[in-house]
């Protein structure tokens, strides 16, 4: 519904630039978050405290109410702060601040002077995270003395609790130094360095400050704000001061202090001091290296993702400080992530579509963002962590990403559970290192297996020439065997030896017939690969099963295509994987109950996709049942033969009342030369072939549509993020770009703005079909499909290229 909402407003404020402004806000911070509501009309504004409308949202802390017309009140604290290209206004109430940001010069803001009352109505948007109000009409109210600067220590300053309110602080110099926006200084807290901003006014050149030394301690008096312009929008404070004169030095340092030859003898003992403890520390950071070492060596020699979370679990506590260690692996069929626990525990997964709150929320944010998340307080967390059932409520959380080749493993979660605390770099450093390991140790498992597997393969192998040289030794032997009781019953009819006889040949009958299947088993191993009709293989399974479906009550769907799709490989062992695939499904109905008969249905499909076919076999059960415990063993049988083919096979569990499994087999080149003799002609009478901008981060996925526009003739430039794809529109025309809703950088709305003069059509491609999304979106040039792409909405979307294209050349 965010998509929807966002390209119905990108419509009704075309022309409403302050407007368009606060809603690319709304989309760059809610792309991935809750539906947003309605902006109020401009007839009625929302009336919010200023501490409302400073309010954030988590995970990227953008503004609460961006893009809503809203009403606030407040007192001027300061005067007007002039910028190139826009001009601030902080107010403020009895405890909280705001901006008032005025564009251009800001003649509209400098009619207001420190303690004017005055009511504001306008759109809620940001400004280098900074919550800003854009106004539409500002009234004043009274005309009051000017409001004295608060008092407030440099630490309380890391934070949103002051924003916009006029602020006196003391802190010591650490760094002087100049941007092209005008000087500053930073200052020393206990929480990091803050910024003591001077901006440069309206055609000024101000000299750099003057009698401002590192290491004086001075005093400031200006407004709170913030500059962080990527997210997450939590650091980078700063205090907005209007000139030197607002800066006053408490005490200077000087070179030559007459009290320094009475201090030496202090400052030796306080070296040594140092000396000490900075011995002391290097002492613990070897044990802890030294352990973190030996700790690798376990993880990386561990037989299973059990025994490491065993081994991660007693040693990282006495290294880290910590309380309790989880470990989330990534799941690339269900997009989730799984929780490892003790046989004993309850498995948990965690959706990544749509995460729950709390602990889940902050290990699928460090998943989607492949950072490192540290959390040091979680009273003041964005993330509302709430205690599980018999477990006790952490202090402090680290979320490191397991990373093994630049790809995403899983998620490691370092909790804290007596107090709050600050993770330092480097025990986020050494965090880091350890889930890299953990990432590359699951890896090595799961290689392990493939291997393991060969192995098992190559047994079985030889168990086939094995039984095969055996079986080519008996079969002549049994057959004169079988002959010659036939001969000897034949000629002793009616004998008292007739019934020994009967014996004797049906006994040698029976062996013959063993042998014979053992030999149809053995050659089917080694059975050279063809082309097989899987369209006729499937119709044929259905045929087989039907009969035994009806008596069950079973209805059957048989929805796959009617053309000829062949792929390479073993007739008998694909039939195999199928019929496997059929009996679970309907076992899975039996042993799930239902509340009418007419609801047990199998539903077949098969339809190619580029290069590839895609078949699935899909079975209702309740919302409220489950699948049975036979049906990982099912996946695991049928994917050793299907990968053996060069395919993959799946269970769907989108719609957990129709779970599905997903086949896909490469096609053979006769195949793809059939889907693709189509797009070849367009080619030949167009010229060169059309060129695609691909904007999709799975790589799977991305692989999927890349080879299924290939098959159509074209080519395609893949990237991974919606500001890659915005530099290569701009040195390259493309013909179209394919987009996918969950791209990194810009949201997919400003995206399409920006290259509706550089390409000729626009595809967005989302999770689902929704009806709403493609009415308010498609248009002259635009296109919604749904992934994964079907050859219809394809071939669609390539005939409306061929039109803008056809268009183009025509106006030329």
């Amino acid at each position: 519904m965010l998509v929807c909402t966002a390209a119905r407003a990108v419509r009704k404020y075309r022309r409403a630039p302050r407007l368009l402004l606060a809603l690319a806000c709304v989309l760059s911070s809610r792309a991935q978050t809750a539906e947003p509501q309605a902006p109020a009309s401009a007839d009625s504004p929302a009336r919010l405290t200023l501490e409302e409308l400073g309010a954030r949202r988590a995970p990227d802390f953008s503004p609460l109410h961006a893009g809503k017309f809203v009403l606030v009140r407040g007192v001027v604290s300061a005067a007007v702060f002039h910028f190139p290209a826009y001009a601030l206004l902080p107010i403020e109430d009895s405890a909280h601040g705001a901006i008032i940001e005025g564009t251009g010069d800001g003649r509209e803001l400098e009619a207001y002077a420190p303690g004017d009352d005055i009511e504001v109505e306008g759109v809620v948007s940001s400004n280098a995270g900074t919550v800003i109000l854009v106004p539409e009409h500002i009234r004043l109210i009274a005309r009051r003395s000017p409001p004295q600067p608060h008092q407030v220590p440099p630490e309380e300053l890391l934070g949103f609790r002051h924003l916009g309110r006029l602020i006196e602080t003391e802190a010591r110099v650490t760094e002087i130094g100049e941007t092209t926006a005008g000087p500053y200084v930073l200052v020393a807290t206990n929480r990091g360095e803050y910024r003591l901003f001077l901006p440069r006014a309206r055609d000024a050149h101000p000299a750099a400050l003057r009698d401002i030394r590192v290491g004086d301690t001075l005093r400031a008096t200006g407004v709170a704000l913030q500059y962080c312009p990527t997210p997450p929008y939590n650091r980078w404070f700063e205090l907005l001061v209007r000139d030197q004169s607002q800066l006053a030095r408490i005490n200077t340092v000087r070179l030559v202090h007459p009290a320094a030859i009475g201090g030496g003898l202090a400052g030796a003992i306080l070296l040594a001091f140092l000396l000490w403890s900075r011995d002391r520390r290097l002492r613990r950071q070897r044990e802890r290296f030294r352990g973190t070492y030996e700790l690798g060596e376990r993880i990386l020699g561990a037989s299973s993702v059990e025994a490491i979370l065993a081994e991660i679990s007693a040693a990282l506590p006495p290294l880290l400080g910590i309380s309790r260690v989880g470990l989330y692996l990534f799941n690339r069929g269900a997009r989730s992530l799984d929780a490892v626990a003790p046989a004993a525990a309850e498995a948990v997964s965690i959706s990544l579509s749509s995460p729950t709150g709390g602990t889940h929320a902050g290990a699928a944010a460090c998943f989607h963002y492949r950072t490192l998340l540290a959390i040091p307080d979680i009273d003041r967390s964005p993330f509302p962590i709430a205690p599980e059932s018999g477990s006790k409520r952490p202090k402090s959380m680290l979320f490191v990403p397991m990373l093994f080749q630049g790809e995403i493993v899983g998620v490691l979660e370092l909790d804290q559970d007596d107090r709050a605390r600050d993770f330092t770099p480097d025990e986020q450093a050494l965090a880091q290192h350890l889930g890299n390991q953990i990432g590359v140790a699951v890896k090595l498992l799961d290689q392990r297996t493939v291997q393991e597997h060969l192995f098992r393969t190559e047994k079985l192998a030889a168990v086939g020439r094995l039984i095969s040289g055996v079986v080519n030794e008996l079969q002549q032997p049994l057959a004169s065997i079988v002959e010659s009781a036939n001969r000897a019953l034949a000629k002793s009819m009616l004998t008292p030896a007739e019934p020994d006889l009967i014996a004797i040949a049906g006994g040698a009958q029976k062996a013959a017939s063993i042998v014979s299947r053992l030999v149809s088993f053995a050659t089917a191993e080694q059975a050279e690969a063809r082309p097989v009709c899987v369209s006729a293989l499937l119709r044929n399974l259905i045929e087989f099963r039907e009969r035994e479906w009806k008596s069950s009550g079973i209805r059957v769907r048989d929805l796959s295509s009617d053309d000829s799709l062949f792929v390479l490989g073993s007739h008998g062992q694909l039939e195999q994987v199928f019929l496997t695939l059929f009996v679970h499904a309907e076992q899975s109905l039996a042993k799930v109950p239902h509340t009418r008969p007419e609801d047990k249905t199998i539903t077949v499909r098969s339809s190619p996709m580029g290069r590839r076919l895609l078949v699935e076999i899909a079975f209702s059960i309740p919302p409220d049942g489950q699948l049975p415990e036979e049906t990982e063993t099912v996946l695991s049988v049928t994917r050793s033969v299907i990968e053996g083919h060069g395919g993959e096979v799946r269970l769907n569990q989108k719609n957990p009342a129709e779970p599905r499994f997903e086949v896909e087999l490469p096609l053979t080149a006769r195949e793809r030369a059939l889907v693709a003799a189509p797009a070849r002609e367009a080619s030949r009478n167009s010229g060169a072939p059309p060129t695609m901008l691909l904007i999709e981060p799975e790589e799977a996925i991305q692989r999927q549509i890349r080879d299924q526009l290939a098959a159509y003739g074209c080519r395609v430039v893949p990237v991974t993020n919606a500001d890659t794809a915005l530099e290569l529109a701009q040195r390259m025309r493309f013909e179209a770009a394919f987009c996918s809703v969950h791209a990194p950088g810009l949201n997919w709305v400003e995206l399409s703005e920006r290259l509706q003069s550089r390409v000729g059509c626009f595809v967005l491609l989302s999770d689902r079909f929704d009806a709403e999304l493609a009415a308010d979106f498609e248009g002259e040039g635009r296109f919604v499909l749904t992934k994964p792409i079907e050859d219809a909405g394809l071939q669609r979307v390539l005939a409306g290229v061929d039109n803008l294209v056809g268009a183009r050349g025509q106006a030329v």
